[in-house]
C-alpha cells in the first residue's frame, strides 16, 4: 500500500518510483536508470570512439550531449565543450532537487520571523535544481544535537530566510519597473 486516507478526503503527496529489470538467470532487479547509463556510458566512450578510430579510444572522452538544437561554425569545437552529466546523472539531481525543495520549504516555515510561505515557496521555485542542493548543503545532520553544527544551521537557514525576503522584494522592484 502506498497511502491511505479516509474516505472523501484528498491528500497531496509525491511518488518517485524505481523501475527495475531482471536479469534472465538471476534474481537480480538492477536499476533500469543506471543500467542505462552503464551502457550509454560504454557506447560513448569505447564503442563510438573504437568504431570511428579504428584503435583504443582517445583521451578526452566524448562528452554525453552537446547542444544541436542551434548551428555551429566548429562542429568539432561544440562538441568538445558539451556536456559531461549523463541524463541518470541529471535525473538523479532533479530527484534529489525536489526532495530538498520541500525540505528546506518545511524548514523555513517553521523559523520565527520567516518570510510567508507563498514568498518562500517562489523563491524555491525560481532556484535552479543546483542552487536548491548548494542551499540544503548548508545544512549538515547532526544525530548528537552538537551546539555548533545547530548554531550553523540555524544561521544558514535564517540566511536563506533573508534571501527569500530578498528575492520577494527584487520581485516587486521588476514587477513595478514594467
Amino acid at each position: 500500500m502506498l497511502a491511505e486516507t479516509p474516505l472523501g478526503a484528498q491528500r497531496a503527496f509525491t511518488l518517485f518510483p524505481t523501475v527495475g529489470i531482471n536479469r534472465p538467470g538471476t534474481d537480480r532487479w538492477p536499476v533500469l536508470v543506471k543500467e542505462l547509463d552503464e551502457i550509454a556510458g560504454w557506447v560513448r566512450t569505447q564503442a563510438v570512439p573504437r568504431l570511428i578510430t579504428g584503435t583504443d579510444p582517445p583521451k578526452p572522452v566524448l562528452p554525453t550531449r552537446y547542444q544541436t538544437a542551434v548551428g555551429h561554425d566548429d562542429e568539432r569545437n561544440a562538441i568538445a565543450y558539451g556536456s559531461m552529466v549523463t541524463a541518470a546523472e541529471h535525473h538523479l539531481e532533479r530527484l534529489n532537487a525536489a526532495t530538498a525543495r520541500e525540505g528546506l520549504y518545511d524548514m523555513l516555515r517553521h523559523l520565527d520571523g520567516a518570510p510567508a510561505p507563498e514568498q518562500t515557496s517562489a523563491w524555491l521555485q525560481d532556484l535552479s535544481d543546483g542552487q536548491v542542493l548548494q542551499q540544503m548543503a548548508k545544512i549538515k545532520p547532526t544525530s548528537t544535537y552538537d551546539p555548533e553544527i545547530t548554531m550553523s544551521n540555524y544561521t544558514a537557514l535564517v540566511g536563506m530566510c533573508d534571501e527569500a525576503r530578498a528575492f520577494k522584494d527584487d520581485l516587486r522592484s521588476t514587477t513595478n519597473l514594467t
